[in-house]
Order: C-alpha cells, then sequence, then structure tokens
C-alpha cells in the first residue's frame, strides 16, 4: 500500500473512532434526557387529559374536563389563582435579586474595604443546606424568641411585631425576603467575575473624567457585562415558575395558601389527595405559560442587546 493510501486509512480510522467516542459519551445525557424529559412530558400532557387519582383507585379518560376546571379555578379565585398571582410576582422578585446583586458587586469591586470578607458573608448561604438556612430564618422569625422581634422590642416598636411566616399579610414578603437573602450570594459571585473582565482602562478613563456612579453603572459596567445580565434575566424569569421549595420549608404554602405557588400546589395535589390528573393539568398550562412569557422577555432582551444601552 502507497504511503498516501496507508494515511488516508488511517485517518478514516481516527474519524471512525472520534464519532465513536462522542457517540458513546452522548449515549447518556440523551438517554437520560428522553428518559426523564420527553417521555415524562408526554405522560403529563397524556394525564392532563385523564381524572387519575392514586388514592381512590380509579382513572378515567376525560378529555378537556380537567381544562376546563382549570380555568375555572384560576378565573374564580381558587388556591390555584393565589399560586399564579405569587408566582408572577417572583419574576420582577428575581429582577430586583439581579440587580441588587450587581449594585453589590459593583461597589465591592471599587476597592472597598474588607471586599473579600463581604464577599464571603454574601455567598456564605449559598454553601449552605437550604435546610439549614431555612431553620436560621424560621428562628429569626419567630414570634417570642426570634431575633427581628428581640430587636424590635428593644427598639420600644412592640407594635410592629409580628408572626411573619404566620400572618397573611407578612408570609408571602417574608418567604420573598429569604428569596433574596439567599440567592444573592450567587448572583454576587457571578456579577464579580464578569466585572473583573472589565479592562481597567475603562474605569481609570472614568476616573479621570469624574464620572459619577451612577454614570460608571450605565456607560461601562452594564453594556460590557450586558449579556451576563441578559442570561441572568431570561433564567430568572424562567426560574419563578419553579419556585416551589422556599414557600414549602417556611410555610407549607400558608397560612390559608397566601404564600403558596403554582409549583407547591401542584406537589401538594400529589403528595395529599393524589390527584396526578389535576396537577398534570395545571403543569401543562404553567408550562406553556412560563414558554410564552420567557420568550417574550427573551425577545425584549434582544431588542436592547440590538440597541445602543
Amino acid at each position: 500500500m502507497s504511503r498516501s493510501g496507508e494515511l488516508k486509512n488511517r485517518g478514516g480510522n481516527d474519524k471512525l473512532q472520534r464519532r465513536i467516542f462522542i457517540a458513546v459519551m452522548l449515549a447518556w445525557p440523551l438517554l437520560y434526557f428522553a428518559v426523564f424529559g420527553l417521555y415524562l412530558q408526554f405522560e403529563t400532557i397524556l394525564y392532563s387529559f385523564q381524572r387519575w387519582n392514586y388514592v381512590a383507585g380509579y382513572q378515567e379518560w376525560v378529555g378537556l374536563d380537567n381544562y376546563r376546571l382549570a380555568i375555572k379555578n384560576m378565573i374564580g379565585g381558587s388556591y390555584w389563582r393565589t399560586g399564579m398571582t405569587n408566582t408572577l410576582i417572583f419574576i420582577p422578585v428575581n429582577y430586583v435579586l439581579i440587580a441588587l446583586s450587581l449594585f453589590i458587586a459593583v461597589v465591592l469591586n471599587r476597592n472597598f474595604p474588607f471586599a473579600r470578607f463581604y464577599r464571603i458573608v454574601y455567598f456564605f448561604p449559598t454553601i449552605l443546606s437550604i435546610v439549614i438556612l431555612t431553620m436560621v430564618y424560621q428562628f429569626s422569625l419567630h414570634p417570642t424568641n426570634g431575633i427581628v422581634n428581640g430587636v424590635l422590642g428593644h427598639l420600644g416598636l412592640e407594635s410592629w411585631q409580628r408572626s411573619w411566616l404566620g400572618e397573611r399579610q407578612t408570609a408571602l414578603p417574608a418567604v420573598i425576603f429569604y428569596c433574596i437573602w439567599a440567592g444573592i450570594g450567587y448572583y454576587n459571585v457571578m456579577f464579580t467575575g464578569a466585572l473583573q473582565r472589565i479592562p481597567s482602562e475603562y474605569f481609570e478613563v472614568g476616573q479621570i473624567e469624574g464620572i459619577t456612579f451612577w454614570k460608571e453603572m450605565t456607560s461601562i459596567v452594564i453594556p460590557t457585562i450586558w449579556p451576563t445580565i441578559s442570561t441572568f434575566i431570561i433564567l430568572g424569569t424562567s426560574g419563578a415558575f419553579l419556585v416551589y421549595l422556599q414557600p414549602l420549608l417556611l410555610t407549607n404554602g400558608g397560612p390559608n395558601h397566601s404564600s403558596t405557588t403554582t409549583s407547591l400546589e401542584m406537589l401538594t395535589s400529589v403528595l395529599g389527595p393524589g390527584d396526578y390528573g389535576t396537577a398534570a393539568t395545571y403543569g401543562v398550562i404553567f408550562a406553556v405559560l412560563a414558554a410564552v412569557v420567557t420568550l417574550i422577555v427573551k425577545r425584549l432582551v434582544e431588542l436592547v442587546d440590538t440597541a445602543e444601552l
């Protein structure tokens, strides 16, 4: 065999081995996605057309009856409507979390004293178990032994003391504050990494020209790291529809479902009465709603990206 033939044969074997390696590496992720992604999604859609309750032991095809009932509940003011409203509230809450994290990251990036210490303080809740965080937070808001009510009592503000997680007016705000407190460290670290990739010359020129902090934010920081910010905005939008663990651990959706979310209602529908059909129906509806809202936000982000910041 000629030299060129050997090289061609060897090249063909290398390509075959490369393809086999890629196929083997992709086999498990694709199988995992097919079983726990596509298959379960297909089953969820199928169950949404059935009245299936494993506790009562019956399963029957009901067509669109589940969807009619779901729409009626969302309009009629049931727990599902409260859950949907609270879920939509978490979308701007995530935006506030992103903005606050960016602000703190920028401040700590400006040669702030003990900046590294404060970064550790902000990031510390992120590395702890959510169960531990919940216990600490619940103890802090305890009606009688909690730090918050204790401080208010020492300041002579007894009228401000509340059962923060046990009253309808304060349960949801307390859950929202917990989500911000627990999530701010993660975004802070991500934004810090993005800020450190900005050439220092940009800030030096800004200092020479004497621009203000807010001018620096709008003229240097936000335009430069906008891809990172836009990614977090899109993820924060879709992530709002997945909030369930925080209200589950803190308030169990109470009192009287005032702090519940759609994801939590779907979970309790399955674990409580065992109503798979209803949970699947709401799952399909809110999956479509989440996709529509996320696509709208993604489009708005793209419009901002193409415009001059």
